[in-house]
């Protein structure tokens, strides 16, 4: 049976070889030690692939290509829709949930949950951008707006209604 080595241990067998400094072996052993540690988070990282989470317990049926792609694209037209001479980087953070009773954008507190009873490409993509706008604008500017949509829809009043008062 052939022993098996831990890292370190092989470590500790190259060296034999070559006649490094203490200090610089040790330096050494950590830059190996880092290169392996992002090396393997940048494997999950690429297995997952996604900039946002999923849960999708009825294992319904989608495409995390197509959500991504989707993902990448409602954020930029977004961000050139805001500010087209400088476009700010939007990378909204969700949780997709696959399965849901209804389809909504849940927002509660710091935690933004797109939940869709089956996937939909069209819903998917306008809580997207939802969560994308909060990341632009805070609550109160998003009521302001609101407010004021109100306000100057009162304030407007066509021809027609003027005539029937």
């Amino acid at each position: 049976m052939e022993p098996k080595f831990s890292l370190s241990a092989r470590l500790s067998q190259s060296r034999r070889n070559v006649s490094l400094h203490p200090a610089t072996s040790s330096i050494l052993e950590c830059v190996v030690l880092l290169l392996i540690v992002l090396a393997l988070s940048g494997t999950i990282r690429a297995q997952n692939g996604l900039p946002f989470q999923v849960s999708n317990p009825q294992n319904k049926k989608w495409s995390s290509t197509q959500a991504a792609r989707i993902y990448r694209s409602a954020c930029d037209l977004l961000a050139r829709t805001i500010r087209p001479e400088n476009p700010p980087r939007l990378h909204p953070q969700f949780r997709l949930i696959l399965g849901a009773e209804h389809d909504e954008y849940m927002r509660d507190g710091v935690v933004n949950e797109i939940r869709l009873k089956s996937w939909d490409p069209e819903k998917f993509a306008e809580a997207v951008v939802l969560g994308a706008v909060r990341e632009v604008m805070e609550t109160k500017d998003l009521m302001k707006v609101a407010h004021q949509s109100v306000s100057l829809a009162d304030a407007t009043v066509s021809a027609r209604e003027l005539a029937e008062r």
